[in-house]
This record gives structure tokens, sequence and C-alpha cells, in this order.
């Protein structure tokens, strides 16, 4: 699944969306964008809900179109309320329309830009910096010895992580109420987080330019 979700407005953020797709794919960061990514024949919906709920980046482009779109505070909405790192950016002179239409992004720091260029050099740095913290981040736990109280609020942590699942499950209106549904039991649900965060630390260390010594 992508890394980062792009949220637009079909008319005025396409162009945008699909520029600053081509600048993260330049720096080995995948992306979700609705106009590009929907293959024919499939749900649209059921498409961009499961990318938007693997992503870890939301990023929303904010147009004058976008602030009055329905699609784009959805997607937006959704985003909050899964949690998502969310990073706005808004097109220059619309402070005022923000401010009135779209109180919601005001709660989070956004960016302004001009350009397609502006926007790709903000997100693209964005994500980036984001991106080597949680390495860096990853590779402290690593090292840090694992106690009792760790291996507690881990099976905590995994606990209320199936308690949202199940949550989303049973509340969104799209989902087949005769769908089955496996909860996770937290132990083996820790074993094969640790062996996927471990994948995932030495593919960013090699994309970074690293080799590793096994």
């Amino acid at each position: 699944m992508a890394t980062v979700f792009i949220s637009y407005e079909t008319t005025t953020g396409l162009e945008f969306a699909k520029h600053l797709k081509k600048a993260l794919e330049k720096k080995k960061i995948s992306s979700f964008v609705a106009g590009e990514d929907i293959e024919l024949g499939s749900d649209p919906s059921q498409v961009m809900r499961h990318n938007l709920k693997e992503c870890r980046y939301f990023v929303l482009i904010l147009t004058i179109t976008a602030l009055e779109s329905p699609d784009v505070r959805a997607e937006f909405s959704l985003a909050r309320k899964l949690g998502k790192d969310i990073i706005p950016c808004m097109k220059r002179g619309l402070e005022d329309y923000v401010e009135k239409d779209f109180k919601e992004i005001i709660d989070f720091q956004y960016a302004k830009f001009e350009t397609r260029e502006d926007l790709a050099n903000v997100i693209v740095g964005a994500v980036l910096k984001k991106e080597i913290k949680n390495l860096q981040d990853s590779l402290r736990r690593l090292k840090k010895p694992v106690t009792r109280k760790d291996l507690v609020d881990s099976l905590l942590q995994d606990l209320i992580l199936i308690r949202q699942d199940i949550y989303f499950w049973l509340t969104e209106p799209d989902v087949d109420p005769n769908e089955s549904y496996v909860v996770r039991y937290p132990t083996k649900l820790l074993e094969r987080e640790k062996q996927e965060e471990l994948r995932k630390i030495k593919k960013d260390i090699i994309d970074h330019g690293f080799s590793l010594i096994e």
C-alpha cells in the first residue's frame, strides 16, 4: 500500500497531486492519487477507503474548490478518525476562506504553496523528515532493553488497536454485516509486527544509501 494518501479536488488540485506523486516517487516514497491509481472496474470508494486506512501520511491539498468538496471533507474526517499523520497544504490567498469554511484544519500546522513545485518541495521535505525520525525512533527502540513493563504496555496498546479495529468494522456503513472478522491474538500480533518493523527498518536503511551486514 502507498505511504502517502493525497487528497485533492479534481478540477483545481489534480495537476498538483500528480506532480507531487512524481516528486515523491523520485525519493522512493509511494503515494496514492485517486485520478491515477484507481483501476477501471474497481469500486472507487472501497479502493480509496482501503488506501486511506493503510497509509502513514494524509496530505490534504487545499485549493478553493477543495474547501467546498464533500469528498475532500469526508476523506479528511476519516483520516482524522483513523489517527493518520495529517499534512495540510493551503494555496496562498485562501487564509480567510479556510478560517471561515474549513475551521477543522486550523488545529493542524499547515504549509502554504503557490506553484506545484512549492507544494512538492514542502511535502517531500516534511515526509522525509518524518520518515527519518520514525527510523531513528525504531532504532532506539531496538537498542532499548525490553522489560516486563514494556511487554505489558505493548500488549495494552495492541488491545486498544484491536478494539479500534472492531469498532471501525462494526460502525462503518459500507461494511458487509456478514463479513467474517477474526480477532487477532495479541502475542502473535506482537511477533508479526516486530518482524514487519525489522523489515521496514532494513529497507529504510538500504533506501537511505547504507549497507547492512547480516
